[in-house]
């Protein structure tokens, strides 16, 4: 069952926000685009999990070659709460 960004945010209880960058904007302000790696050649993000403070200042970032490797989600959590 998928859901939308809202619902997960909902769903997990989330105090901070998703983003979905559907235009790879942000994807190409932080460097991260992923060119002609998706399907049909189109361009994707790299798969990254980033924290920003409240500026868009990066406070952390892991980028992964592979979509399905994710940091584990209590890094990402002591990451985001260090953010003031």
């Amino acid at each position: 069952m998928g859901f939308t960004i809202k619902e997960l945010a909902e769903r997990l209880k989330a105090r901070y926000r998703f983003l979905a960058d559907r235009d790879l904007a942000v994807t190409k302000r932080y460097g991260l685009l992923h060119a002609r790696g998706g399907p049909n050649g189109r361009d994707v993000p790299a798969p990254a999990t980033i924290v920003l403070d409240r500026d868009g200042t990066v406070r952390w970032l892991t980028v992964a070659d592979n979509y399905q490797v994710r940091p584990d989600p209590a890094d990402v959590t002591r990451a985001a709460r260090a953010v003031k």
